[in-house]
């Protein structure tokens, strides 16, 4: 016996109601843009599965009358490809397993203030599902891809965003402190003038939020998909991630003798 998890899409009235609670925060957006992705995967699966299982039963009916004609080579035959079309089904249920699992794990971060320090271990188990992705339905590959990129904008995003927000109050607070020295200065009418402030300025520290490793596999996937050809610049407006990234990490894979530049 065999069960199968599939994701009912929702009704007209469900896709009206869902513009009206769509999240306007970007990263709870970003989150959700992902958990689509995944439900496309595993809508397709399911698919998948229900084809397989009526080839199973197809398959099970001609090796039945093959064995009332008394022909054990041709029950035979059939009777070997249902053990297979078994075995890609228990397959497909431990892909769309782990794709579930890692659906509802970003609808919870939804609800959670601080999401970021779950993203990177969603990233992780993005990646070890790549293999088996690969094996049951190569095609996937690609949407899998997708939602790791999403992912991982959602936290190029963030840090950009605390990055920014950092500096607006060190900037608040320096012009409060300001004000505050020139309000007391005036208030105890000194004859000599104020000296003068010297500009603090603030640096902020570049973060680069996408590890090194994963850009490395972002560019072999897309050296892959368009034939060998790579743009740095499309590259790095696709998966948001600064140029001087994208050639240290060419620059490292051409050092591991994984790919060629034309210099």
């Amino acid at each position: 016996m065999s069960a199968s998890i599939g994701i009912k899409q929702p009704g007209w009235f469900g896709r009206l109601f869902g513009i009206f609670r769509r999240p306007k925060d970007p990263i709870t957006k970003g989150i959700y843009d992902a958990m689509a992705v995944l439900d496309r995967m595993i809508n397709s699966i399911e698919a998948t599965k229900k084809s397989l299982k009526s080839m199973r039963e197809e398959h099970s009916r001609r090796a039945k009358l093959f064995a009332s004609e008394g022909k054990k080579e041709y029950e035979d035959i059939f009777m070997n490809e249902i053990e297979h079309i078994q075995s890609l089904i228990l397959m497909f249920n431990k892909v769309q397993y782990d794709l579930m699992r890692v659906r509802y794990r970003l609808e919870t971060l939804t609800l959670v203030e601080e999401p970021m320090r779950q993203l990177p271990e969603v990233i992780q188990e993005l990646q070890a599902l790549k293999p088996e992705v690969e094996k049951i339905a190569p095609e996937l590959s690609t949407m899998l891809l997708e939602v790791e990129r999403k992912v991982a904008s959602i936290m190029t995003s963030s840090n950009m965003s605390s990055a920014l927000n950092a500096l607006s109050y060190t900037k608040n607070k320096v012009e409060n402190e300001a004000s505050k020295i020139m309000s007391e200065t005036q208030q105890k009418i000194l004859p000599p003038l104020p000296p003068e402030t010297t500009p603090v300025t603030v640096k902020v520290k570049e973060y680069n939020p996408v590890p090194l490793p994963l850009v490395k596999k972002w560019i072999i996937e897309e050296i892959k998909m368009n034939g060998g050809v790579f743009v740095v610049r499309d590259f790095a407006t696709r998966y948001k991630v600064p140029k001087h990234i994208v050639y240290d990490a060419l620059k490292k894979l051409e050092e591991e003798g994984l790919i060629k530049l034309k210099h």
